[in-house]
């Protein structure tokens, strides 16, 4: 099956199932395309084209917004305004502007795992995962469901993927609350511990996940699993207006630390002691800590920022 007679399948059955639309009286704003990701990561590229090199990444479950199609692909906005293409079988697109998105309503289930896995059934060793979800991942849960005869009721909840099929998780991998709930930003410290969980995880550009970040993927992953918004490559974050420059001397668990020789390339999360936690291709490619005082840091750093919301406990 093509890519093109798949998004045509669907756009088709999302048309099939909306009431239609009355004729306007006059003529309307045009309304923002979005669609939902279906694939646990899905690399996003700088062209239609699978050969491009990798921009950023889209998680399972994202609302994304579509800016165009071409060739099989979609190139798609991401919550943090970050833009690339995706190939067509990569999302499922709302053609009705006010079809409830995604996990935008009633009980959901945020991944706390680095990343959980969703069975078919609620058992570990009847078969192999149907879908993993990366950290910070919002699920639907599915409250209607009913648990299998023998399923332990405080180990498993039962949700809906993007693609409306059901799955069950393991509570111990998701943290369970309301969708229309305050969001409650995490401190300097909760931004450490986050960032602490992905050391060892592999260097790769572009990368969002525990399956490999790049240094700003790690720190925008990081911040949006605390409820902090932050753009996506590092130099953007250094000169976000939101960001109060801060002294060495001042350094907070959780502010961001800016590197670069001609502009700034890297990015960290200060972590205490003069050190800090970054995912870096110097010596090691991995997440990992080091220290400011480092001969390869000390000619880099070119200084840091803090986020209102980020601060220390």
């Amino acid at each position: 099956m093509t890519s093109a007679f798949v998004l045509a399948a669907w756009v088709a059955l999302a048309q099939a199932q909306a009431p239609a639309p009355a004729a306007p009286a006059v003529a309307t704003t045009a309304v923002r395309r979005e669609a939902v990701i279906l694939s646990a990561v899905e690399n996003m590229y700088s062209g239609p084209d699978a050969s491009k090199d990798v921009k950023s990444q889209a998680l399972l479950g994202q609302v994304v917004g579509i800016v165009d199609e071409k060739d099989g692909f979609v190139r798609i906005e991401t919550p943090d305004r970050y833009r690339g293409w995706v190939p067509v079988a990569a999302l499922f697109p709302y053609a009705d502007p006010a079809a409830p998105r995604y996990a935008r309503r009633g009980t959901v289930a945020d991944v706390t795992a680095l990343m959980a896995n969703l069975y078919r059934d609620p058992s570990v060793t009847t078969a192999r995962p149907k879908a993993r979800a990366p950290l910070g991942t919002r699920l639907e849960v599915n409250a209607a469901a009913v648990l299998p005869d023998g399923a332990e009721a405080d180990r498993w909840i039962a949700v809906r993927l993007p693609t409306g099929e059901g799955a069950y998780v393991q509570r111990g991998d998701v943290r369970i609350g309301d969708a229309a709930a305050a969001r409650v930003p995490g401190t300097g410290s909760d931004l450490v511990a986050t960032a602490r969980r992905f050391l060892g995880v592999p260097y790769l550009w572009g990368g969002m996940s525990f399956h490999g970040v790049d240094c700003s993927g790690l720190v925008s992953r990081v911040y949006a699993v605390n409820d902090i918004d932050l753009l996506r490559d590092a130099d953007i974050q250094f000169t976000d207006p939101r960001g109060r420059a801060v002294e060495r001397s001042a350094l907070q668990p959780g502010d961001l630390l800016f590197f670069g020789t001609k502009k700034i390339t890297h990015v960290g999360i200060y972590v205490d002691a003069g050190r800090f936690i970054s995912a870096t291709t110097y010596q090691t490619p991995v997440v990992r800590e080091d220290s400011l005082d480092d001969p390869h840091w000390v000619p880099l750093f070119r200084g840091a920022r803090r986020m209102p919301a980020a601060t220390s406990r």
